[in-house]
């Protein structure tokens, strides 16, 4: 190959011997080097970012890396992500400064780890797709190596982000790790160490997220049906079952001895009244609606206009109500209304067009004219249907999310899978003009998918200078000018959920006034005041933090926090 667009175009359409050894390795290597400078690029501009989950996660890991098992063990956040984080930072042992850097280089080494599950399932997918349809004109190697690690990249920036401190990416891995064994349990290679190593990839998936307990028994029913053998598949997928629930089985047990339930984590119905029913607030959610259930442990509410909500007892963490969701929502109770249903659908319809079929209009529109040539209807169809093992758990997640809320975070590795299969169904007459068409058709949907990349690099340099600065760690340094030390509690004016400088302080938020209040705090009156500051003395607040300050002289008791923009209110003793 020289080089040329024409010379590419011109490949062989099935992999051969030579072009593994030759042409398609080094594209391979570049797509692949590609995909960890992307990875790297990402992490290191949100090098001093963290996210709101993320927040939650490093205080469950904490607390595991303590043994502190009532506070670690948790019905609503996943442990595995935790204990890689808490692994992690054991291992670098950063400072505060260097906290949030290190929790991104461990996202990089997350994106090699899922890279590493991505090239074993494309290349299982891809020998399995080069056994069917011998005589007609399939995706050449060298473009279904482009294709693949190009939607590969495009999810790890667009999808599954990198950068995004949440377990979504290592999901992903093991959800491709999972999908590749499966092709492989498909193309005959079913020993029972291969059903094995599922089950216990579909249990390590779980503790990753509790989605997964519902996906994996989808993926066991796809490998029973893939296998050749129906009497043996049967043994061998309930041995993997086995597998499956031996690893989830302890934190099963742990959860639902700490709950006085069994349960398999409440994140589902939690999400779905929130999400679907709308019938409870994200935080602070107190008795009122009936048919949204009864709060068996609220936050307190100790003001009410301005509203002052308190939790400082006895969930752990920098921000009690998103450390825990499932005890402050313990009560919520989810119900089925076909118009709510109806509407989350809808909406989690236009989430999946903007998220996806937007950004991935070029590569559709490709593979839709690729179809129309591939013969007809019927016979795409049945193509496709070649494809069940693949496509069919993919559309089932999907679906599956699409009842409560899709996110493009969730969905990325399932539409990853349905791509595959429907690559794999491209099938052409043996022409040289189809031949030329498939390899521009694939340099079109290839260049369209990398400016969708190239657009969110773009972003990321553009917020280049905001991103590089330490903006939270800056906060919690300057805290300490104010003799406000690690262990001390305060109160914020405002939701804490931002508030990653408190971790980086080493700080517990108790109590705060809801941004629904922040106007009526500061239009209230000197008196009304002064009444809030003595309730959050009493509590045991070192001092009151503001994010902003209303137009106009700062009130005389509130200093700002160095540059940031933030300020403070400290309260030097407990009132009377």
């Amino acid at each position: 190959m020289n080089g040329t667009v024409t010379d590419l175009v011109e490949q062989p359409s099935q992999p051969t011997a030579t072009m593994r050894t030759g042409s398609a390795l080094p594209w391979k290597s570049v797509f692949r080097l590609t995909a960890i400078f992307v990875a790297a690029f990402l992490t290191w501009t949100a090098r001093h970012s963290l996210t709101v989950d993320g927040l939650s996660y490093l205080d469950i890991a904490g607390a595991y890396w303590r043994h502190d098992w009532p506070t670690a063990i948790n019905a609503y956040w996943s442990p595995l992500y935790s204990w890689v984080l808490g692994l992690g930072l054991w291992i670098l042992k950063p400072s505060a400064y260097w906290e949030f850097p290190a929790i991104q280089f461990i996202n990089f080494v997350v994106a090699i780890f899922a890279l590493f599950c991505f090239d074993f399932f494309w290349r299982q997918q891809g020998e399995f797709r080069a056994k069917t349809d011998l005589e007609l004109l399939g995706l050449p190697d060298w473009a279904w190596q482009a294709l693949g690690y190009t939607l590969f990249i495009w999810t790890i920036a667009r999808a599954t982000i990198v950068s995004a401190v949440t377990p979504d990416l290592l999901v992903a891995a093991l959800i491709l790790l999972a999908s590749g064994i499966i092709v492989r349990i498909r193309a005959g290679r079913d020993g029972l160490g291969t059903f094995a190593l599922l089950g216990l990839v579909l249990g390590v998936a779980y503790l990753a997220k509790a989605a997964m307990f519902v996906i994996a028994f989808i993926f066991l029913s796809v490998t029973f049906f893939a296998a050749r053998n129906s009497k043996k598949a049967f043994l061998k997928t309930f041995a993997a079952a086995g597998i499956f629930l031996m690893v989830s089985a302890p934190f099963i047990a742990a959860i639902s001895r700490s709950k006085g339930r069994f349960t398999i984590g409440d994140t589902a119905k939690i999400n779905y009244a929130w999400g679907v029913n709308q019938s409870a607030p994200f935080f602070n959610w107190q008795p009122g609606d009936p048919s949204a259930g009864i709060p068996k442990h609220t936050t307190r509410k100790l003001f009410s206009s301005p509203a002052l909500y308190e939790f400082a007892a006895p969930i752990s963490g920098t921000y009690p109500p998103h450390y825990d969701p499932s005890y402050w929502n313990d009560g919520l109770t989810p119900r089925l209304n076909v118009k709510q249903q109806l509407r989350a659908l809808v909406t989690s319809g236009y989430s999946f067009y903007s998220d996806f079929f937007v950004p991935q209009s070029g590569l559709i529109a490709a593979v839709a004219i690729a179809l129309l040539f591939a013969g007809s209807v019927p016979t795409v169809l049945v193509r496709l249907w070649q494809q069940w093992h693949v496509w069919f758990p993919g559309c089932a997640a999907i679906g599956m999310y699409a009842l409560v809320t899709l996110e493009h975070r969730y969905v990325g590795p399932f539409v990853l899978l349905i791509w595959a299969a429907v690559l794999s169904a491209i099938r052409l007459p043996r022409s040289a003009e189809s031949k030329r068409f498939l390899g521009y058709a694939t340099l079109v949907a290839v260049l369209t998918l990398s400016l969708s990349v190239a657009e969110q690099i773009g972003t990321r340099l553009y917020e280049w200078k905001d991103r590089s600065t330490p903006r939270q760690w800056r906060i919690a340094e300057d805290l300490r000018q104010f003799g406000i030390e690690p262990g001390e509690r305060v109160v914020t004016i405002g939701s804490a959920y931002h508030a990653y400088w408190a971790h980086l302080a080493k700080l517990k938020v108790i109590a705060e006034i809801p941004s629904s209040d922040v106007e009526s705090f500061w239009a209230a009156g000197p008196q009304t005041q002064a009444q809030l500051y003595s309730i959050c003395s009493h509590i045991g607040a070192k001092a009151i933090i503001a994010p902003e300050m209303p137009s106009g002289p700062s009130p005389a008791t509130w200093q700002r926090i160095g540059s940031s923009g933030f300020y403070v209110h400290v309260i030097s003793e407990p009132q009377p």
